[in-house]
């Protein structure tokens, strides 16, 4: 039985059709994205699914005794609620359940026959929901989940109220997360996450029970997470099974075989009308009245719709300089007296493609701004090189002036370009017509962002400086900016979460964190590849370590077997032994896992990673308190 039926909903804004009988259901566990363009109804879609907004026609079914979770726009937190109360209270049917469990172990002692029966039964039933939504150890899911997407333990005991907007919206994720929902719906989960946290919710959705609708721009996760794709492309729904390469590759088959199929009608009518006026009023009338006729009852088939609209970004030409575009020594940034990052060595040449990860409030940007020359550095110093001319584009597009429209933003680029010239760039970031004369205060993020676009390829530039270039972008402007730095000569330093972005265009990782930055030769993958190959040798490292310790607090053999002593440890000589091989066996299960680490199918799949990564602390832990107990067994 499906958890979700929606039947030919349809919504209409004004003249505008957004949804246009869209119909689609959901089973129990899948995971299915959503996808389309900025604009083109998805989060109008998942807002009817809420009950927030009513449809013009259509129907929206939820399984009876179903529930439903989605993160709110604005999350509401009484006033001294701590972030950890706010997302336990997602846990009340688990305590509920919890409660009614332990009333139910009570009374079995007190009844029998079909009272006794009906009360086992009830208790199996509990079991299995409880299981379904995270098991008893409730409060261990609760640190898991907020650790996992940036809110660690210092965060815990906070009012949330006070939280920033970012750290609202993770708590409020958080929530939703351990609620054990049937259904979870997601609107863009990866805002407000660093790539740690993004790659932790992507392993965290593929082992989650419940069935999840996610709406992402983020395609490595709709690669990772999901086993069906929904594309709501001009108010109309198509499913394609499958993950997001699987659903690229499916949706270019579709539209070959329905435009090869509506070029062969049409061909076919071309031919009949030829027929019919050549021959109608000669000795074949009948014939070509015949054809006349068919031809009228002929289904129509419609144009397959192929959207092809995506910013024609050209890329810029780099102004010839020198091979150096900057060299910083001993670079240190931050605010006031605090330090983000200290002692940076670095030096980018022409054509070199440098990306900055690391955690959220890292100093990712404060070094970018660094590099562009926005800002001046607490300590250090920056050599640019010859003719080094920069372009910085700020995911804030805070330079565009609120009353302006796109051709007085273009225009303060460029005051020398007419009426045509400014238009004609301004088409090839998809604003036409109207559109140019539209206030910057009345564009969409995506609009905005392909506004600042616009103006900063129409100066010369020799290097580009770029936050999070691919925020607010869908994924066609994605894949236009991407084919656009590709082609562009210069040097290229930007600041990303999107894991594709990174891998496609980077060279070199920056990561900046915990006070320092360390540079990776290659892209995202093989920076990730490396670090789990350290972790993996560090991980070794301490397991050798702990083993020698343990051969150290050995007491040497005696000439002669000792007397047993009235000690309870030393007549427990079969428990000391199966301490002994739990050790072992944690030992060699570490050792496996972390040579895991190392393998193409395992560094190359985030999900995987992640799952051996969790496995190998929890190991850890285990193999810890095994050599505590054991040593304090010799003591």
């Amino acid at each position: 039985m499906s958890l979700l039926i929606v039947d030919d909903l349809r919504k209409h804004y004004g003249a505008q059709d957004v949804l246009r009988g869209v119909t689609f259901q959901i089973d129990p566990g899948e995971k299915v994205g959503l996808v389309g363009r900025n604009g083109g109804g998805k989060s109008t879609l998942l807002r009817i699914i809420e009950g927030l907004e009513r449809p013009d026609g259509g129907s929206v079914t939820i399984a009876k005794g179903s529930r439903l979770g989605h993160v709110p726009q604005i999350p509401r937190f009484v006033a001294g609620q701590t972030v950890r109360e706010y997302v336990e209270s997602g846990l009340e049917e688990a305590r509920a359940i919890e409660a009614e469990l332990e009333r139910i172990h009570m009374t079995m002692g007190e009844v029998e026959g079909l009272e006794l029966d009906r009360l086992v039964k009830r208790q199996d039933e509990l079991h299995h929901r409880l299981e379904r939504l995270g098991g008893w150890d409730l409060s261990h899911v609760v640190g898991a989940v907020l650790d996992g997407i940036g809110l660690p333990e210092s965060f815990w005991s906070r009012e949330a109220s006070t939280l920033s907007g970012g750290e609202k919206s993770r708590t409020a994720l958080a929530r939703e997360l351990v609620a054990g929902h049937d259904l979870l719906l997601l609107d863009e989960p990866t805002n407000h996450l660093d790539l740690r946290g993004i790659e932790w919710i992507e392993s965290w959705l593929v082992s989650l029970k419940s069935a999840v609708l996610i709406v992402s721009h983020d395609r490595r996760l709709l690669t990772n997470s999901v086993s069906r794709m929904l594309d709501l492309e001009r108010g109309m729904l198509k499913m394609y099974v499958g993950n997001y390469p699987k659903y690229l590759e499916l949706k270019a088959e579709r539209f070959e075989s329905e435009q090869r199929a509506f070029d062969i009608q049409q061909d076919f009518i071309r031919k009949e009308e030829e027929f019919i006026r050549r021959h109608m009023g000669s000795q074949r009338t009948a014939e070509a009245k015949g054809r006349q006729k068919k031809l009228e009852n002929l289904v129509r088939l419609n144009a397959p719709y192929g959207d092809v609209r995506k910013p024609a970004i050209p890329p810029p030409r780099a102004e010839r300089g020198g091979e150096m575009v900057l060299e910083t020594r001993g670079l240190a940034g931050g605010y006031g007296e605090r330090k983000l990052f200290r002692n940076l060595d670095l030096r980018l040449g022409r054509g070199q493609r440098l990306g900055i990860v690391g955690p959220n409030g890292a100093g990712k940007t404060t070094l970018l701004k660094l590099l562009a020359g926005r800002t001046a550095p607490l300590a250090g110093e920056i050599g640019f090189g010859h003719k080094a001319t920069c372009g910085y584009y700020d995911q804030d597009t805070s330079e565009l002036k609120p009353d302006n429209d796109g051709m007085s933003e273009l225009r303060r680029v460029k005051p020398e370009w007419t009426d045509l010239e400014l238009r004609s760039h301004l088409a090839r970031f998809l604003f036409r017509g109207q559109e140019v004369e539209k206030p910057v205060r009345n564009l969409s993020g995506g609009e905005r962002a392909r506004l600042c676009l616009a103006k900063l390829l129409a100066t010369p530039i020799s290097w580009l400086a770029m936050d999070e270039p691919t925020n607010h972008l869908d994924l066609a402007a994605r894949t236009s900016l991407e084919e656009m730095l590709g082609a562009f000569d210069g040097a290229l330093v930007c600041v990303s979460h999107d894991r594709e972005f990174l891998d496609g265009l980077c060279t070199h990782i920056l990561e900046v964190e915990d006070g320092s930055a360390t540079l990776y030769t290659g892209n995202y993958s093989e920076y990730r590849r490396i670090k789990l190959e350290r972790a993996a040798q560090a991980s070794a490292a301490r397991e050798e370590a702990q083993k020698l310790a343990r051969s150290a607090a050995r007491p040497a053999p005696a000439a002669e077997p000792a007397k047993p002593s009235n000690s309870a440890k030393i007549r427990n000589p079969w428990a000391f032994e199966k301490l002994e091989q739990k050790i072992i066996a944690l030992e060699e299960e570490l050792k496996s896992l972390n040579e895991s680490l190392l393998s193409e199918e395992v560094y190359r799949s985030a999900p995987k990673s992640r799952e051996v990564q969790t496995r190998i602390a929890e190991l850890q832990r285990d193999l810890d308190e095994a050599n505590e107990q054991w040593l304090n067994w010799q003591a």
